[in-house]
């Protein structure tokens, strides 16, 4: 390594303690605000070029780069999001808080010929915000912050392990292959846009139904489940008076679960699910105080009104241990798990 190379580098070695001080804040920040905006990232991941990575860059590049101080990506973040949107709502947010360096950031979005299909992302080049209160040497920091979609992702990690990165590199029916397979991408993410927007609208119009008294025929999803859950005055009730005994705090869970374990009971519509609820309503929660009455939980389950609703039904019902083991197996459990959880049903026969 020469004279001016090592004086380089010494550049680099003087400024990388600013840049390890700068990395937890500024994931932070974007931690934050993404939390705020109620938007869920994949994947937040990070790095500080090392010695090594700079030296080669160096050598590369000598006319762009004479200096690691010239250099806007010694730490760079690269924020990887489910949905196309969500790379412009991102992107909003980065404007919003950071100090933006206009001349080195680009939308690489609108720098593919619109006949083409490639590699689009946004590329930021930031600095802390002085009037927020960070360190002025730390704000004097330029860092790169790039916004891609998992698919998007996908396509530059694949085009990255390729060894493709300009169109002279292969050959031509290859490049034609490339495109293709890029244009599919860019497909994919618009139709999980539409995807998510149908869900969204079931989800207003099953809710709308609820409220409405008017969701007797509505099948029994987990969308139409989770709704009926929180909307449900009757289920509702239940639930609170079955955290009432043991003085316990209610927290969210997924009732997935349990869609299979209603279809056992013949409950594939929420109308068959409200009338399950109203004639199960005593049994489950005199089935709860016989459970929980000598016990003190800080938590309960959501979803343990269901839990009681249908052991109650299988107590109080006439079916045989063939059909409870079938049951208990609709939860993965094992052969003998569920022929013991069988025989425990057998035995309270007779009243919860």
């Amino acid at each position: 390594m020469d004279n001016l190379m090592e004086l380089r580098l010494a550049e680099y070695d003087n400024v990388i303690g600013n840049y390890r001080e700068l990395e937890p804040l500024v994931i932070a920040a974007l931690e934050e605000k993404l939390k705020e905006a109620g938007i869920r990232a994949m994947q937040i991941a990070h790095r500080i070029k090392t010695r090594e990575s700079v030296a080669g860059k160096l050598e590369r590049k000598p006319d762009k780069y004479s200096s690691p101080a010239k250099m806007t990506d010694l730490f760079g973040v690269r924020i990887i999001c489910y949905f196309s949107d969500q790379v412009d709502q991102i992107a909003d947010l980065i404007r919003e808080f950071f100090v933006i360096d206009p001349a080195n950031s680009v939308d690489k979005r609108e720098l593919l010929d619109p006949t083409a299909f490639g590699y689009l992302s946004l590329h930021f080049i930031c600095s802390l915000p002085r009037e927020s209160g960070y360190p002025e040497e730390l704000c004097d920091l330029k860092f790169e912050v790039q916004i891609r979609t998992v698919l998007q992702h996908t396509w530059a990690e694949i085009e990255h392990d390729l060894g493709y990165k300009t169109e002279f590199g292969i050959p031509k029916q290859v490049r034609r292959e490339f495109s293709r397979v890029a244009g599919l991408l860019e497909i994919a993410d618009e139709s999980f846009l539409r995807i998510r927007s149908s869900i969204q609208n079931y989800e207003i119009h099953v809710r709308h139904e609820i409220e409405n008294d008017m969701a007797d025929d509505m099948p029994l999803d987990l969308v139409s489940l989770r709704a009926y859950l929180e909307l449900s005055r009757t289920m509702q009730s239940l639930l609170k008076d079955i955290a009432a005994i043991s003085g316990s705090v209610i927290i969210e869970t997924s009732p997935e679960q349990y869609i299979r374990n209603l279809e056992f009971f013949g409950v594939r519509t929420l109308g068959n699910l409200n009338k399950f609820v109203l004639e199960g309503y005593g049994d489950a929660l005199a089935f709860a105080k016989r459970s929980l009455g000598s016990i003190q939980l800080d938590e309960v389950s959501s979803i343990i009104g269901l839990y009681y609703l249908c052991r109650a039904r299988l107590v109080q019902g006439d079916y045989n241990e063939r059909q409870l083991m079938v049951y208990f197996m609709l939860g993965e459990a094992t052969e003998a798990k569920a022929r013991r959880q069988a025989g425990q049903i057998l035995r309270l026969r007779g009243g919860v």
